[in-house]
């Protein structure tokens, strides 16, 4: 029997991108179908619900909304809510395609499944907002936002397949780097060095920040049942509700972790919430938003060790990674050692701060809301100066983490020895 040839990766890309789609719509669908049935089966509207599954599918992807058209009420327009407990959804079913399209491609040829795959995704995209919405700028917004979620999506899945660039784009980089010099090579190894340790960094601030979130809503759990019980949601409200509170729960850990970086967050134009000053007014009705710190606390300044202990942590790793080859650059060109010590230390700092402030600067922006009505239009941290003082804090951390892991393992040494 004859074999039939081998379709093109392309087609293998599209297949992909409708799979991801059909995914994704049917799990916000059928929750949007379930909560308008239970409001009655008499007032059902096909049409309204389709609208707003459609539209719920659009911020899940990240797009913002102009919703001027739709409602007079909102005042600039644009809604932009990105739940990203749920956006992590479609970035992971493109991980996964982007992973499946590397198992069947060759290296020369992986680029035409994932531009195929993330062109057919951007476009079912703004199919779906060319049905939700009538704006032309949504429409194009939501075809951005989809493909770019996507296409990085399948880009990281990509990597991890392939574990290496050969395999992904055909090219060896290691035998081009063997071609340079020792000095160019070392120099690499030390940005690569700078740029884990920001990645080292960046997880530490988030994970501590979201261990700070939960302690904090263990300690507030009484005033969230309250206000559970007052808005009084039902069943279908109240799980409602929950399903908000997990895909928002990111976006939290976020806000917190601006708070800890001494920049705090906005819960409305004119109502900051920080550790130096919070001015708190009327907050919508989200029952975790009354565990919101009404004043400042005598305590409230500590927060701030977190994104210094996150740096720390970074300075310790790259003391035991050992690739500060400015360091050693340093020594050779200055011969007291306590100003290359200073220089190389204060440069390694500086650099691991920017590091960590470009990673997270992203995700900050992100979690910021604007529901587009009166002074809600500014919601959660601004990103700039939050990921700077970010990067500020990282930056003393991984100077003081730098210069206290020699200290520490020369006093356990010695603890040793006397044993």
């Amino acid at each position: 029997m004859r074999r039939l040839p081998t379709a093109p990766l392309w087609i293998f890309g599209i297949y992909e991108a409708l799979q991801v789609v059909v995914a994704t719509a049917l799990l916000i669908a059928l929750p949007v179908l379930g909560f308008t049935l239970a409001r009655g089966v008499s007032e059902f509207d096909p049409e309204t619900a389709g609208g707003l599954a459609a539209q719920a599918w659009m911020v899940v992807h990240a797009a913002p909304l102009n919703m001027a058209d739709a409602d007079a009420e909102f005042a600039s327009g644009w809604f932009h809510l990105v739940p990203l407990g749920f956006t992590l959804i479609p970035f992971l079913l493109a991980w996964r395609a982007g992973r499946r399209l590397a198992q069947g491609a060759y290296p020369d040829q992986l680029w035409q499944g994932l531009l195929a795959f993330t062109l057919s995704y951007a476009a079912a995209g703004v199919g779906l907002a060319v049905f939700a919405s009538g704006d032309p700028g949504t429409r194009v917004w939501t075809g951005v936002a989809a493909g770019t979620l996507v296409g990085i999506g399948s880009l990281c899945g990509c990597y991890a397949e392939a574990r290496s660039a050969t395999r992904m784009i055909g090219i060896d980089l290691e035998a081009r780097v063997e071609r340079y010099s020792q000095q160019l090579k070392w120099a690499g190894a030390y940005l690569w060095a700078v740029l884990r340790a920001g990645v080292v960094a960046a997880v530490a601030a988030v994970g501590l920040s979201a261990l700070l979130l939960a302690a904090w809503l263990g300690s507030q759990w009484m005033q969230i049942a309250n206000a559970y019980q007052q808005i009084d949601a039902g069943l279908w409200g109240g799980i409602g509700l929950t399903l908000l509170h997990l895909g928002l729960a990111p976006n939290a850990v976020l806000w917190t972790l601006a708070y800890a970086s001494g920049a705090g967050f906005s819960m409305g134009a004119g109502s900051p919430v920080g550790p130096f000053a919070t001015e708190l007014g009327a907050v919508p009705d989200v029952p975790v938003l009354a565990a919101l710190p009404d004043q400042v606390h005598d305590y409230s300044a500590a927060v701030l060790a977190l994104v210094l202990v996150a740096g720390i942590a970074a300075g310790w790793w790259l003391m035991r990674e050992g690739e500060n080859h400015f360091d050693d650059w340093c020594q050779l060109k200055l011969r007291f050692r306590a100003a290359s010590l200073t220089l190389s230390t204060l440069t390694l700092g500086v650099l691991t701060g920017l590091v960590t402030a470009a990673l997270l600067i992203g995700p900050l922006w992100l979690s910021h809301i604007s529901l587009g009505v009166g002074r809600m239009n500014d919601v959660g941290p601004h990103a700039g100066i939050a990921a700077g003082l970010i990067g500020a804090g990282v930056a003393l951390g991984v100077m003081l983490g730098y210069l206290l892991a020699p200290a520490t393992a020369l006093s356990r040494q010695r603890r040793a020895a006397r044993l």
